[in-house]
This record gives structure tokens, sequence and C-alpha cells, in this order.
């Protein structure tokens, strides 16, 4: 498979809708938002939450039956590509080709807008380098975020290939088995090995510019210049170092984490290199091993974060498949939003040294702020996480869990009152109740009521603090607001751009209004309705250009078919502040109890009263346009006289 992408040879798309609806009936809403948001199922519907904003009560609906989604906090939802468009932050066409990837489903190709040039294509010796096998246009164009999945995709497979047939990669694999990392592990993670040569990757792609150049994007490839010799090369960033590749929950690889082996002969003082921050690749965003641990999570209800890559790996491979690592030691705010959307709890497994300790104290607040329910748990002095589960295996790091794991707030208050005597050093314990206040402070305040767990486990500390610190309650309290109202008065109150919508509808009046609004909800409820009302309503009586533009669809639908649906409507718009409208006209109209189940006298009431609300309307443009035209001055005043009686006659009508 060439790594160059379709919108790289040029794509273009006939037969449009019809793409669409082949890609939006073989993948299921359920199925796909579960690859990011674990859901379960209450009555007709799948619940979970949502990853557009801090929820900590389910708030995203998903309906299958309707193959939408909508939350109710956001305001947002739509169809299978609108998802993915916000997930992914790409455009519709970008939407377009990431589900038809994942379907298999190919997207037709454009003829050549210009003819081939007679250049000459350069091969590799190996028939079988997919990379080589298409013919692909070399002129500049952007480097899309597909085409660099499939860059990194062809990455890693050479990557992992080296590790396992060439000779130069022998220690290597000594290394892996001398940590203990199964020939298992080593293919479930697709661990790799970059040749010491940093031209090895260029050879394989024949030295072409634009490959190269995908690779230089992708972050594989760095830029070298010497300055006094006024030269620049490229090389490959990684040489002679174990590769782990960074996968997001799309099992796509967007990074590689390199760790130079042990006795190399590469001059570098990094133990590690990661990759840089790219168009698809974000460190905040990402962790090692989740595309792997989420599922177990789900079931589990919980998330071990780990320090190293080798520790996550000989977790899952000793039976902990709840367990991910962070890239290097950057652990923020973001990838704790990410393990809340897949865990209830988180456990921080620390190495027994000072330096784990200490980055427990660094990230606490983290957690605190986002509610979220950690526990600590600091293996033996000496032992880190990989060595201590390879040596004991699962059951006893469970155990060590259960027993020495505790709450981070606990941990907290060990750390600031270590050598603190609380009965007679007064400003030391002021000082250390002080810092446990200031944590504290950072947590949550718009919770969701009395049994809210965050509540619940705030209340208790609250207590243990006024207890242990032999204070009144309310004095604990009355300091507590205290700190919150200073963060409250540091709050930045800057923007977070990714969270605006990339397409808004600038034109006033292209929504329906609240009539145009009741009769789409019982088309979209009862699709029998339509006729009636299409045959009845005049076309100039509709108002809205969505209206115009539904019903527009609509008969040419049943043109071609004999009956049209909500979901064959949604799919022809890709706009996602449309689907958005539509989905939640669905919702509005389920809500109401509408529908083909509905008794006949209900339905034909409501069709009834749609009707005679179009015909007021309807009226009440004409009346105010002939009031209007009476102000006319050049008009006589028996035509004045003449468009008065028929305004009361319409009217008596």
């Amino acid at each position: 498979m060439d790594f160059l992408s379709s919108a790289e040879k040029k794509v273009s798309y006939s037969d449009y809708d019809r793409i669409k609806e082949q890609i939006k009936d073989a993948i299921d809403i359920v199925e796909l938002v579960s690859r990011f948001v674990p859901l379960r199922r209450v009555g007709r519907h799948y619940v979970g939450r949502c990853p557009w904003h801090d929820d900590s009560r389910p708030s995203l609906q998903v309906n299958p039956e309707r193959q939408s989604y909508r939350c109710w906090v956001c305001n947002v939802g739509g169809d299978i590509f609108s998802f993915i468009m916000q997930m992914e932050k790409v455009d519709f066409k970008g939407a377009l080709e990431i589900l038809a990837d994942m379907t298999g489903i190919e997207l037709p190709k454009a003829k050549r807008e210009r003819k081939e040039t007679s250049r000459e294509r350069k091969k590799t010796d190996d028939p079988n380098d997919e990379l080589h096998e298409s013919e692909v246009d070399d002129a500049p164009q952007p480097i899309d975020r597909r085409t660099l999945f499939n860059t990194m995709d062809w990455v890693q497979k050479q990557y992992h290939e080296a590790l396992l047939t060439l000779a130069e990669a022998e220690h290597a694999r000594i290394y892996l088995k001398e940590r203990g990392i199964n020939e298992q592990s080593l293919r479930d993670f697709r661990i790799g090995y970059s040749p010491l040569d940093g031209s090895w990757l260029m050879n394989k792609v024949g030295n072409q510019p634009r490959r190269i150049e995908c690779l230089e994007v992708a972050g594989v490839l760095a830029r070298y210049k010497d300055e006094e010799k006024n030269t620049e090369r490229v090389y490959d960033r990684f040489r002679g170092r174990l590769m782990f590749p960074i996968r997001d929950t799309q099992d796509r690889t967007v990074a590689f984490g390199g760790r130079i082996l042990p006795n190399s002969s590469l001059k570098s003082s990094a133990k590690y290199v990661n990759s840089p921050e790219t168009p698809i690749f974000s460190k905040s965003k990402q962790l090692y091993g989740l595309d792997i641990a989420r599922l177990t999570m789900q079931k589990t209800k919980r998330a071990l974060i780990m320090e190293g890559y080798t520790d996550a790996i000989m977790a899952h491979q000793c039976g902990v498949g709840d367990a991910v690592a962070i890239l290097g030691t950057a652990l923020g705010s973001e990838h704790v939003k990410i393990l809340k959307r897949f865990a209830e709890k988180m456990v921080l497994v620390l190495d027994g040294d000072e330096a784990g300790q200490k980055r427990a104290n660094e990230v606490l607040e983290l957690f605190v702020a986002q509610g979220a329910d950690l526990t600590i748990l600091t293996l033996p002095a000496g032992a880190d996480p990989c060595d201590f589960l390879l040596e004991q295996g699962k059951e006893h790091f469970e155990e060590l869990l259960r027993q020495q794991g505790i709450d981070a707030l606990e941990h907290a208050f060990r750390t600031v009152t270590r050598n603190v005597n609380l009965e007679k050093d007064i400003v030391g314990s002021s000082k250390a109740l002080d810092s446990l206040l200031s944590l504290i402070a950072a947590a949550p305040t718009n919770l969701g009521g009395a049994d809210d767990p965050v509540q619940l486990r705030l209340e208790k500390t609250i207590g243990r603090l006024a207890q242990r610190f032999q204070i009144a309650e309310t004095e604990v309290r009355k300091r507590l607001k205290q700190w919150k109202d200073r963060k409250k008065n540091a709050v930045d109150y800057s923007v977070d751009e990714e969270a605006i919508p990339q397409e808004t509808y600038s034109q006033s009046g292209w929504a329906p209004d609240a009539l145009e609004r009741e009769m789409l909800e019982l088309w979209f409820a009862d699709p029998t309705t339509f006729e009636e009302l299409d045959n009845t309503i005049p076309d100039d009586w509709i108002q809205s250009p969505l209206t115009k533009k539904i019903q527009s669809l609509w008969r040419e639908t049943l043109l071609e078919e004999p009956e049209c649906s909500f979901g064959k409507i949604l799919i022809r718009f890709d706009a996602p502040v449309v689907k958005n409208l539509l989905v939640d006209m669905d919702e509005s109209a389920s809500e109401k109890g509408l529908g083909p189940k509905m008794d006949a006298e209900k339905r034909q009431q409501l069709i009834t009263q749609i009707i005679q609300g179009f015909s007021r309307r309807d009226h009440k443009r004409r009346t105010n346009k002939g009031l209007s035209d009476l102000k006319d001055e050049s008009l006589s005043k028996e035509e004045k006289q003449r468009m008065l009686r028929e305004m009361l006659d319409s009217r008596r009508q």
C-alpha cells in the first residue's frame, strides 16, 4: 500500500451521495463512537461521556435506530460523518476518506487532469515493496493527514520487520529478551528497530523527494544544517534505536519513541528520543498503549498509569490489560480528560525512589482539578513496574495495590505533614493545611449534587482534615473558600480556539422557524405524513431555505424509491451545523411521542394544525403586504377600496 493518500492522487467524487450511502450502511454508529467513548445501553439508546467537554455524568446519547448521536450539554449532534469531523478536526472530505478507509470502500479516482510526463520512476530491487507500486504525481501539494497516517503505518512496518529480520538488530532482540518481553508482546505492540544507517529509510523510498518530504513532515526524518560548511543533510531521527510505535485509539501509528540500546555505538546522550509535534501527533493528547488498553478499561473501569513503555508492555504481558504509559515525563490535564473517558478510577504507579514521589506531588493537582478518583501506588524501594511484574506476577501486583494503594489526597497529606508535629507545631500545621486546601481548591465546583462521587470525596476530606488538624470543620470550609476565591481570580480566561466550530452559517433566516420545524419533526417521525402536507401547502408558503431543500430532497428520493426517511435526508447534508439541527429536531419529535405508532386521530389533528398554521401565516403576510400597498399615494381611492374589500373577504374566509 502506497503511503500517499487518495487526496494526493487528486481524488474526485462521482456519484457522491451513492458513496456516502455505501459508507453509512457499512458502519454502525454505536461501534464507531465506541472506538472513542465507552458506551452502555440505556433503554433504546446508548450513553457515554462526551469527549468534547468535561463530562462527569454521561450526556452523550447514541441512537442506533436513527444512526445519530447528540450531546445535550454541548448541543452538538449528527451522524457518523459529523462525528468524525468533530473528533478528528477534519472537513467533510477528510471524514469521508477516514470512514472509507475504515470500511475498505474504494473512493473513485478521477482521470488525470494533465498528461503524465515521460519521466521514469525509480523502483527498488524488492518487487514486494508496496511503496513503489503506484504511479504518483510528485508535483508539490500540501501533505494531508491521511497521507501522514499512511506514512507512519509504512514506517512502523519497516522498523518492525527490521527488528525481526536484520542481523544488525540482534542486540535489540537480546535486550528485549533480557527484559523479559516475549515474542507475543513484541508483535502486539509492534516494537521495531531503526538501523544505524541514517539514510536507511530514504533508500527504502528510492530517495524520491515527495516521499522524503512526507517522512520529514511526519517527524521521522530530521534535518541537520552545518553552519560552518553551509551544508544541509536529512537523516533518520531514530537511527540505532529500539522503536516503540505510539498509536491513537483508531489503531493508527502517529508517533514513535526511540530508546538507545545498552553499549550502543551511537554517540548520543539522550536515552530516549520522541517524535516532535506533527499535524497528526500532539504529546499532550496521546498515551502509550491506550489503543490496546481502552477495551480492558471499559470492563475494569480502571486505568493504570505507568512511566515507561516497557512497564506498560510488561503489565499487559502479565495480564494487567488496563495499563498505559506517559510519553516521556509529560503528564497534563488533557491526558486526565482522555483517561476519564474510559475509566472511573485511576492508579498512578510509581517507582519506589524519591524521584517517583516528587513526580506524584507534581501531578496531583491535575487529577484533583479534573475530579478524578486517583490512587497512588508506590512500589518497594529500587523496583520498577516492569521488573516487579516480571518477578512477582499479576496476583502479587494486584495484592500490593489493594494493600498499599492510597487515595491521592491521603498521599498529599502524608507528604506535607512529614516531619510536622500536628499537636505542637502550630506554624508548620497551618502551612501544611494551607498546602492541602490549595490542592483541594482546584477540584471542580459544578458538581451533580450531594450524591456526586467528587462531592462525596470532598466532603469526607474536609471532615478528615478537621479531625486530623484538630480544628473546627467550619474553619476548614472557610479557609477552603478563601483558596477557591484566589484560584477563581487567577483563572485564565483565554479562548480555546479548537472548541469553536469551524463552520458556521452566517446568513440569517436559513433555519426553519417554529412552524416549519414542527412540520419537519412530523416528517422525520412519520414519513407517511409528507405526502398530504406536501400536496396541501403551496411551495411559496415555505420560507426557510433549509426547509425548501429538505422538501426538494424528499420529493427527489420518492421519484426513485418507495419511501424517504430521516436517515436518507440526514446523509444528504455535509455541514455539521445542519446535521446537528436535524438530529435535534428528530430527538425533539421522539420526546413528543411522534411517530408511526401514534393513533390516526392525533396524526390527522397534527397535520390539520400545521396546515392551518401555514394558512394563518400566509394570510398575515398578505395582509401586511396589503397594508403596505395601501400607503401607496399613487393608487386611486377606488383601487384602495377594492384592495381593502379583498383583504376583508380573505380574512372572513
